[in-house]
């Protein structure tokens, strides 16, 4: 009777032993879902937005950061572009020097892309309320700090544009366009951030009639884009 009772003692304990470890096993089987579930749709959102914003001014800066450098080389508008005249002083081709073109562009792509990075070693900072999805607290609390490892690549193109200033006069101004497209992984996700920035790069008044095929057409343009220069990192 007694080793009856022992045994039922033993059973009991066993028993209880394992709904303890299956309960503790839910518990942490919850706490995981719950842990993934909350990153997921409520911290990585957040993350992602804060570094959207980031890479963004990062890329705003090393746009004017290269375009500031650019300037100060002082490029002319001879230097890029040849205007001939024939006796009756029009307009009877325009020249693109390629090889300045392409230069100019591998300058600029690479200048943007180094600095880019080197503002993306700064890590994206987030104030710790902001992670309880509560409006209030946003902001509130230390900051944690992510470190990102961005990747991307430049890209520079140019863009004619003619304008009349009147009786055979015109405005030929080149625009320099400067396009970022940055890629980031995250978990569950890739953010991806694009940013273009347009700048006069300069520009000159042609005396003279301007035959209609450079008014009325990109040719020019696509000219000048013909290779157009990538930076990629």
């Amino acid at each position: 009777m007694k080793d009856k009772r022992k045994k039922y003692r033993l059973s009991a304990i066993k028993t209880y032993k394992l709904r303890k470890k299956d309960k503790c096993f839910a518990f942490l089987l919850l706490f995981f879902v719950l842990l993934i579930l909350y990153v997921r749709y409520l911290a990585l959102p957040i993350v992602i937005n804060n570094t959207d914003a980031q890479l963004r001014s990062y890329a705003t800066k090393s746009i004017n950061y290269a375009v500031a450098d650019t300037m100060n080389q002082n490029i002319s508008y001879g230097d890029i572009i040849t205007v001939m005249k024939d006796s009756n002083n029009e307009v009877s081709y325009i020249e693109s020097n390629s090889v300045k073109i392409n230069l100019l562009s591998k300058t600029m792509s690479k200048v943007v892309m180094t600095n880019f990075l080197e503002l993306a070693k700064m890590p994206v900072k987030i104030a710790l309320g902001s992670f309880s999805g509560i409006a209030i607290f946003s902001g509130l609390g230390p900051k944690v700090a992510f470190e990102i490892n961005p990747y991307g690549e430049v890209l520079c193109s140019f863009r004619s544009n003619f304008e009349s200033a009147g009786i055979n006069q015109t405005y030929h101004k080149l625009y320099l366009i400067i396009s970022i497209k940055i890629n980031v992984v995250f978990p569950f996700q890739k953010l991806e951030v694009d940013s273009a920035s347009e700048v006069l790069l300069c520009e000159t008044m042609i005396i003279g009639k301007i035959p209609e095929v450079y008014l009325n057409s990109g040719n020019l343009t696509e000219m000048l884009n013909l290779v157009p220069s990538k930076f990629t990192s």
